[in-house]
């Protein structure tokens, strides 16, 4: 008899990130082509989810991104069934998402480092603006920090460049599968707790850095793109406009004039 299993559709993956984390872990995770149920070849994963959520370039692209899913097989149907209904809970945390989070991202730490002098010349306080971005794009991925390091540290000295005074806080997180990320300012506070919690059906299917940015209540799908961006090289810039008291159109204009790029949640990519 068949273990029970749950097919998640390809463009509901953000929606992981909202998961509970008690959530019921799978024994086993395939993508599929949801059609004719038959698993997909690596290479074709790798074209989903690094197409996913941006315009597709082509009706093969398109196709694909409809007809996938990943199906996670449970060891019994009490576990399936309650993974289903917290994973609805979770579309639903997704879709209601506040939106006092404003963000973008920058080519390089200059127009970033920018943006984040002109936020405070506009008033911004530190404690509501936020950074993120890898420490060296050349670092492979499987980097180790030194012994007798740990995964989250003030470490300065590996951010490089004139971003690392920014802003006060700055600290260096290991991430499974990036290598070290430099994570500054409101979010430096909860970086590590999200990371830790990043496990199960969510660490194998996206990045810890996903997962930090809807923690700092990004929305899921923005996350995803922001974390292929940082992942090139790019620099995150946020700003929460409840802590700081300021109008979210402002400060998106801000960030637009400054050369930030926002994700377009209708269009599905960065614009």
């Amino acid at each position: 008899m068949e273990d029970p299993f749950y097919v998640i559709k390809a463009d509901h993956l953000p929606a992981l990130y909202y998961l509970e984390r008690s959530h019921p872990r799978p024994r086993r995770m395939e993508w599929i082509n949801r059609g004719t149920n038959s698993v997909l070849r690596p290479s074709t994963v790798d074209m989903l989810l690094r197409t996913l959520f941006r315009h597709p370039r082509s009706p093969s692209v398109k196709k694909l991104h409809e007809t996938s899913g990943l199906r996670v097989t449970f060891a019994g149907e009490s576990e399936r069934d309650k993974f289903a209904r917290t994973f609805l809970e979770a579309r639903r945390h997704m879709r209601s998402n506040s939106a006092r989070i404003v963000t973008a991202v920058f080519e390089g730490s200059e127009s970033a480092e920018a943006a984040v002098e002109k936020l405070r010349e506009e008033g911004i306080p530190d404690k509501a603006v936020s950074m993120v971005w890898r420490t060296s794009q050349y670092l492979d991925a499987d980097y180790k920090p030194s012994e007798g390091h740990g995964y989250l540290g003030i470490a300065s000295a590996m951010a490089g460049g004139g971003i690392a005074g920014a802003m006060l806080g700055t600290a260096i997180l290991i991430i499974p599968g990036v290598g070290p990320v430099a994570v500054a300012g409101a979010l430096t506070a909860s970086a590590f707790s999200s990371v830790a919690a990043f496990s199960g059906i969510v660490g194998a299917t996206g990045s810890g850095i996903a997962k930090m940015l809807t923690d700092h209540d990004v929305d899921g799908v923005a996350a995803t793109l922001y974390e292929q961006e940082i992942r090139k090289g790019r620099v995150f810039v946020s700003v929460d406009c409840v802590d700081a008291n300021c109008d979210p159109a402002k400060i998106h204009k801000t960030l637009d004039e400054a050369g930030g790029k926002t994700a377009g949640l209708e269009s599905g990519g960065l614009s």
